[in-house]
């Protein structure tokens, strides 16, 4: 059965998604304003949720048969991941101020994951990880993940890529939930206001002290930051589910996958139309030019959603249909 507070944390989380992205694309066109503050304190928020959220989805899959893992999971996150890939550099080609060898980096695709698509080849690399190390004690591994994520996150390692960068930095997330999900299922649905009042301020205290006042780039620091955005993230999924007015909020975590993937799009589109020109834009534009190409994007992405899901295979899913015995069990979350 469907937990209400996960899918409702879910679709904060990718709503936290689309808007960083889109305040990244506005802020190249001037056009961000004061949202493009925001994009650190989103960073520290919406990844650490969202792996921590696929890894409470996991527990079930990873004790399958690796061969079911590959074939149930590991193969349909490559497949749209390599196919949206796809589409979006061809996307970009046909508009202005395209990316420079734009068609080259799809060759790259599975060595330096896209910077729009990565969480999808991640996740499956999260996944097999998963598999291959279910057996060892939980300590061992969290620790080693808890390990990876510090020192990347600090900057003391990095691969010179960002998104295997981040890639490293929130193994931790998913390994952590993916190791602790009966408890975390069990214990986050009786949270209270006051939990979660608590835990938002405590996250907003700490990111304000470590951005203003001392170095966030102190070892364990930002894991820190995440797990206090983990736990917030959380309570306001608990929130969110007991008010039938923000059920919006609830569907959008129920359709992550078809917003994931095709929120690039609306985004870079808006981007490259606007790059260059001259315009004299109304007092005010850039404080809803942001939650307005938020908006749109997922709109779009919930409309494309409609038409296709259960008409048409190979856009959100496999080109074929699976076995019975595999539609079952599987299908109550999404991919992503």
């Amino acid at each position: 059965m469907r937990e209400g507070w996960i899918d409702s944390a879910r679709g904060l989380a990718i709503i936290l998604v689309v808007l960083f992205h889109a305040v990244i694309n506005l802020d190249l066109v001037g056009l961000a304003g004061p949202w493009s503050r925001l994009a650190y304190p989103f960073d520290t928020f919406r990844m650490p949720l969202f792996f921590f959220l696929a890894g409470l989805l996991a527990p079930s899959l990873l004790a399958r048969p690796l061969r079911q893992v590959l074939r149930t999971r590991c193969l349909t996150l490559i497949y749209l991941y390599v196919l949206w890939c796809l589409l979006l550099v061809a996307f970009r080609a046909l508009l202005p101020h395209s990316p420079p060898g734009g068609f080259a980096a799809v060759a790259r695709v599975l060595v330096e994951p896209n910077v729009y698509l990565w969480f999808l080849y991640t996740l499956c690399l999260f996944t097999l990880m998963g598999w291959l190390t279910r057996r060892l004690p939980a300590w061992l591994v969290v620790g080693t993940a808890l390990a990876c994520s510090a020192v990347f996150a600090a900057g003391l390692v990095s691969t010179g890529d960002v998104p295997w960068d981040k890639t490293f930095r929130y193994w931790f997330f998913f390994v952590l939930a993916s190791r602790t999900a009966p408890a975390v299922r069990s214990v986050v649905p009786r949270m209270r206001t006051v939990h979660v009042v608590g835990l938002g301020v405590a996250y907003v205290v700490v990111l304000g002290f470590f951005l203003y006042v001392a170095d966030d780039r102190v070892i364990f620091v930002r894991p820190m930051l995440g797990l206090l955005a983990v736990a917030a993230g959380c309570g306001l999924g608990v929130m969110i589910a007991r008010v039938p007015a923000l059920g919006l909020v609830r569907h959008l975590g129920t359709r992550t996958l078809p917003i994931y993937v095709v929120h690039a799009f609306p985004i870079t589109a808006a981007a490259a139309l606007l790059a260059g020109r001259d315009t004299d834009w109304p007092p005010g534009t850039d404080l809803i030019a942001v939650p307005l190409l938020t908006l749109a994007a997922i709109l779009l992405a919930l409309r494309l959603d409609r038409l296709v899901t259960g008409h048409v295979h190979g856009i959100f899913d496999l080109p074929f249909p699976r076995r019975v015995g595999e539609s079952t069990g599987q299908r109550a979350y999404s991919v992503t």
